[in-house]
């Protein structure tokens, strides 16, 4: 499938970009993403969010409940996520107390890798992966987007997630469907991740957006056409892009 352009992408999240708006920010977003080499951070300027300030409330996108795509209950005793978390276990099994805007900051982008023959399909596929080989109680990421645009229901969003090392807790993860070293991601796949991003970011209060490598330099996920578009969803969220958003959870009093 051919990769869709940068300008259609920003079309598709409702941004604009005219020649004579490229000294904003917006502007300066496209013209980096437009350049073709990978920037930093530190690089990037802060945005100008695409959802406005007076902005209260956004619709819940459609979501596929964990029934529907009948979903494995979590394993307790999973090898490699043992138990609940206590100070001693601090590997186990995390369910956040309180107000969930306290915790997460950063909404965190992977590609599954793995696809299979239809979206409810590759979701449970991903979560029998995650149980069965890799040890966990659940399916690692909080969220799945579809190559239809079906948005799906992972581990519980008031659970800690299993999907980038040493960086879980307070992290949104969110997997994108296909192997994007090899294929682009489809525009319903886009416009739907966005819609969910931008939810997620009003709902949570998040502060910004990361590719699941620029937390874990040992993985070159979301993968090269998937990461080519994090800077425009970061914008159409309000969200700044990288890894300063995380907080270790012994700095939180």
């Amino acid at each position: 499938m051919p990769r869709i352009t940068r300008r259609e992408l920003l079309g598709l999240l409702g941004l604009s970009v005219s020649a004579a708006g490229v000294a904003g920010g917006s502007g300066i977003i496209y013209l980096l993403l437009s350049s073709g080499r990978r920037v930093s951070p530190s690089e990037l300027p802060t945005p100008t969010p695409a959802r406005p300030a007076q902005v209260k409330s956004i619709d819940r996108p459609a979501i596929v409940r964990r029934t529907d795509w009948n979903a494995r209950e979590p394993d307790h005793s999973a090898p490699n996520e043992t138990g609940f978390f206590t100070p001693q276990n601090a590997e186990g099994w995390l369910d956040y107390d309180g107000d969930l805007r306290a915790v997460y900051r950063t909404v965190v982008v992977h590609h599954s890798v793995l696809v299979e023959d239809d979206d409810p399909g590759t979701m449970r596929e991903i979560q029998n992966e995650h149980m069965d080989k890799r040890g966990w109680a659940d399916i690692g990421y909080h969220f799945g987007v579809g190559r239809s645009g079906t948005v799906f229901e992972g581990r519980a969003l008031g659970a800690r997630g299993t999907h980038v090392a040493g960086f879980n807790t307070g992290s949104v993860g969110v997997v994108f469907f296909g192997n994007f070293q090899e294929e682009a991601p489809t525009p319903e796949q886009l416009d739907a991740g966005s819609r969910l991003i931008n939810w997620l970011a009003l709902r949570l209060e998040l502060t910004h957006l990361a590719g699941h490598g620029e937390f874990n330099s040992f993985t070159e996920c979301p993968g090269r056409n998937l990461a080519y578009y994090l800077d425009a969803l970061a914008e159409s969220a309000g969200l700044l892009r990288g890894t300063e958003g995380y907080i270790d959870p012994d700095d939180v009093e």
